[in-house]
């Protein structure tokens, strides 16, 4: 990255002590790894006792350590900081095709905003919008009269299908499809009879979508996704589900048709959602959690069906316990039969 003290300390927003601010740092290290041409971040209390001797050329700490001569970024919220920068050196690094690229197939009426960059081998179906700013890296499908908005990045393998609206700030990683069939038969005569899925699929802005997601299109209506909201890698979201917003889906969950999840809410990996469902705002799913029954706000809940997490944590103790609580039992079962013989013995 090759950045001078004094300018790391303008991306952080962070106050320079014992050093003139020339220095060049290369990287960013743990403290472990730390090296004089490295900075690193001390998230950890931990570390403050033996701060002294982190071999960095530079250190950014919430406090000033007047007995360390090591040159230091003080800052209000160091993992902010360590974003910021972070943010700073992946954009650099970022290197997409600039512009339109000669192997890109456009349909008709393709409106493009300034900036647009379109790389190789990307397919652009007719009336399809697309904002100041977007990035689209290579071989991309977008269908027929998609919108997109302003600085939008999308990653390679994407499909993107027809009468699909994404907001601004988006992120959709590679593999991903979006608006794709949903999931839905009727049964006649012993045959399952697709239903068509004539709907459309909204994100709203400041969505992040992970690698290999699918989130179907609604029967009618919209699927949709509200602003600020994250999924994880490998998430399944079916039909007329409702995202609302700033939720966090981890990876392998999957959400059934009709379902609405509500804002702030944390689904933990591999939860499943059943049809229908309506799981309140700020509440937390464990791992693994079945939810088959509407949950309400602000509840933490583990488990199939899912309950609160504290009861859960002592079952899944107690769970532990049951094979030795078993052979007791057992041995007091046999212990109770020869007492009632004993018992029989003595009234006859």
């Amino acid at each position: 990255m090759n950045l001078t003290l004094k300018k790391i300390a303008e991306i952080v927003s962070g106050q320079l002590y014992n050093t003139d601010g020339e220095l060049i740092v290369s990287d960013v290290s743990t403290p472990e790894d730390a090296t004089k041409d490295k900075i690193c971040f001390i998230f950890d209390k931990k570390y403050y006792n033996n701060i002294k001797n982190i071999n960095a050329a530079a250190i950014v700490v919430e406090n000033f350590f007047a007995d360390v001569d090591t040159p230091q970024i003080v800052v209000s919220d160091v993992q902010l900081a360590f974003v910021r920068l972070l943010n700073k050196i992946f954009l650099e690094r970022q290197n997409f095709y600039k512009g339109i690229h000669q192997t890109v197939v456009l349909g008709k009426d393709v409106v493009l905003g300034n900036n647009v960059s379109i790389g190789p081998y990307c397919v652009i179906g007719d009336n399809v919008e697309i904002a100041d700013n977007t990035v689209l890296v290579c071989q991309i499908f977008i269908g027929d009269n998609v919108k997109i908005g302003k600085n939008v990045v999308i990653y390679p393998n994407v499909t993107i299908r027809e009468n699909v609206t994404i907001g601004n700030n988006v992120i959709i990683h590679s593999g991903s499809v979006i608006g794709s069939d949903g999931f839905g038969y009727i049964q006649r005569n012993g045959k399952h009879i697709k239903i068509p899925h004539i709907g459309k699929v909204v994100i709203e802005d400041d969505v992040e979508i992970g690698a290999n997601v699918t989130i179907d299109r609604a029967t009618i209506g919209s699927t949709l996704i509200k602003k600020g909201t994250k999924i994880d890698n490998l998430v399944h979201i079916a039909h007329n589900v409702e995202i609302g917003e700033n939720v966090l889906l981890i990876a392998q969950v999957g959400i059934a048709g009709s379902s609405k999840i509500g804002d702030n809410t944390i689904l933990a990996g591999q939860t499943g959602v059943t049809d229908h469902i309506k799981v309140g705002k700020n509440v937390i799913a464990g791992p693994r959690t079945g939810i088959v029954q509407d949950v309400e706000d602000n509840k933490i809940v583990w488990g199939t069906p899912p309950i609160p997490f504290e009861e859960q944590k002592k079952i899944s103790v107690a769970s532990k316990r049951l094979p030795r609580l078993l052979i007791e039992f057992s041995k007091l079962k046999s212990k109770v039969e020869q007492l009632e013989k004993l018992l029989l013995k003595f009234l006859k």
